[in-house]
């Protein structure tokens, strides 16, 4: 009903966005806003793209408590401007490797009144004509924003004549706070603010050239976590018609929940700031300075992360909610990279101590078996880790993901991306790591040093997606799981590149022969009703998490 309206309140609209002194313009239910425009040179013709950025969806927050919906302003806004982030926890492990992967840094800043988006849409666009992509970024729900560089949406827009939106969620403890004062549902203020913005699109989007009805929810890591929440726990009325994934996902989890963790955390934070009574820390923590807060869970390696709330932002029983049918009856697009792990591994080299670390040290000689040193790609014990957290952590449950969706009567599609060039390793041989897909989708990847089959492979991971967006049901250009598009054949720096082709398939059967090793491990996991995971919980105390950054 939500895009219904949106769609009729602008079917009378001009055909294209008025402009203020030369720049676009829209009123949207908020107000009027005032963006700017970026040229992109096509292979036969330059598209202008406008751009509407920093639009605020929600008023400021309070901190630790659920946004609430922006109030109208009186005068035009200026949109030329990215808002400033959300408050970010990075540690310096994980800002070598943002480095290393092109994010760049925030232009504006961060702030907690961050609950902003940006809407990238054709020039030419009419009202509610294009079809909508939604980027939510990932970053662990530790760090993260919508105005880093490599999330630059124009290139896609201007290649596939789509309308982008990137949204700003809070993360880390403005995101998840875990005092037990807070009602369980209010808790997951991360998903909330996600579920707001999507509100938000739904209302607005046809003012921007976008269709309500054709929105196509994006997220990649923690994003993909996410959209993961908002499949198997759907927001109604549902203001998505497909979702896309990569590299993470929430209901075949690898590792357990373990939100008695999260409330330690809490009261650690709170004992560290000097609150009176760390088990009535909320208004203490309220009136901290907001720096100083991220500095105390940065340099003591304090996190905060999401749990299962009953359903009103993550459901209790997510894979047996999915293959009863209970979750967002639409197409899903899921994927990995085929090096996930191996910028998080480097330097170790006892298998044995790295199976413990992930939960596997009972299955160490199943597992070590299974990987044999010497077979093509596991020449060294860093190179076997790497193959098994990976596979583990990553593939495997996607792989079980994608069946799921399958078993569950939806339309189920599965990526592998499987490319790396001399301008994108930022180690030498690390491979198709994490995130290494975003800047082809973008098509903010490197300049410097590229090569035209970069090119080829950024057009098909962008044509894919958007052909996803534009007609779900009719894929992304190939068949349905078990089969599995590859992105990148492989290629790897000192490869001839000459005559590959930047799309292949290949069947699930070969790519995921390993993964029934770990199907033990997510089945008790993910089939197990949540509330017996608590008890047995609260018998033995919270599990040791993998500390690798997904």
């Amino acid at each position: 009903m939500l895009a219904l309206l949106s769609f009729v309140a602008v079917a009378s609209a001009a055909a294209c966005t008025p402009t203020y002194n030369s720049r676009p313009t829209a009123i949207i239910d908020s107000g009027a806003i005032v963006g700017t425009t970026t040229e992109i040179a096509l292979p036969s013709a330059t598209a202008t793209v406008n751009k509407f950025l920093g639009i605020p969806f929600a008023e400021k927050p309070e901190r630790f408590r659920l946004p609430a919906p922006v109030k109208p302003w009186a005068n035009p806004r200026d949109a030329s401007q990215y808002g400033p982030a959300c408050f970010q926890q990075i540690s310096e492990t994980t800002a070598q490797f943002y480095e290393g992967v092109g994010l760049g840094v925030v232009p504006n800043g961060e702030s907690e009144d961050c609950l902003n988006l940006n809407v990238y849409a054709p020039s030419t666009a009419s009202a509610g004509s294009k079809a909508v992509l939604v980027w939510i970024y990932g970053g662990s729900w530790q760090n993260g924003a919508n105005s880093l560089p490599l999330y630059d949406g124009s290139k896609v827009v201007a290649n596939q004549d789509v309308v982008l939106v990137s949204i700003n969620y809070r993360t880390n403890v403005f995101g998840f706070p875990a005092d037990e004062s807070i009602p369980l549902e209010e808790r997951n203020l991360a998903l909330h603010d996600t579920r707001l913005a999507l509100d938000w699109v739904q209302r607005n989007i046809a003012y921007l050239g976008g269709d309500p009805r054709s929105v196509t929810i994006v997220g990649e890591s923690g994003g993909s976590s996410t959209v993961d929440t908002l499949l198997t726990a759907p927001p109604n009325p549902l203001p998505f018609h497909a979702a896309i994934m990569t590299s993470s996902q929430i209901s075949v989890p690898a590792s357990p929940q373990t939100p008695g963790a999260y409330i330690a955390a809490w009261k650690a934070l709170a004992e560290l700031g000097g609150c009176p009574n760390p088990d009535a820390a909320f208004d203490c923590l309220s009136e901290y300075p907001a720096q100083d807060l991220v500095d105390l869970i940065t340099n003591n390696s304090i996190s905060f992360n999401g749990f299962p709330d009953g359903g009103v932002t993550w459901a209790n029983n997510p894979r047996l909610d999915r293959l009863a049918g209970k979750s967002a009856r639409v197409p899903v697009l899921i994927g990995t990279t085929a090096d996930e792990a191996s910028p998080f591994v480097i330097g170790l080299n006892d298998t044995r101590a790295a199976l413990a670390s992930i939960n596997l040290g009972d299955f160490a000689d199943l597992i070590i078996k299974a990987y044999p040193l010497g077979t093509p790609g596991i020449l060294t014990e860093g190179a076997r880790i790497s193959r098994i957290a990976t596979e583990f952590l990553m593939q495997c449950n996607t792989h079980v993901h994608a069946n799921d969706t399958k078993r569950a009567g939806l339309d189920s599609w599965r990526f592998y991306f499987n490319a790396s060039f001399p301008n994108t390793e930022f180690l030498p041989g690390v491979g198709a790591y994490h995130a290494s897909e975003i800047a082809f989708f973008f098509g903010t990847y490197r300049a410097e040093g590229a090569t035209p089959f970069q090119a080829e492979l950024s057009n098909a991971l962008q044509t894919a997606y958007a052909d996803f967006a534009k007609n779900p049901t009719a894929g992304p250009g190939w068949p349905q799981v078990p089969t599995i598009g590859v992105f990148g054949n492989g290629v790897r720096p000192g490869v001839d590149e000459e005559g590959l082709q930047a799309l292949t398939t290949i069947p699930s059967e070969v790519l995921d022969v390993r993964c029934p090793l770990y199907y033990p491990v997510y089945d008790t996991l993910s089939l197990t009703p949540w509330d017996e995971q608590l008890a047995a919980q609260n018998e033995t105390g919270p599990s040791v998490d993998s500390g690798i950054p997904f």
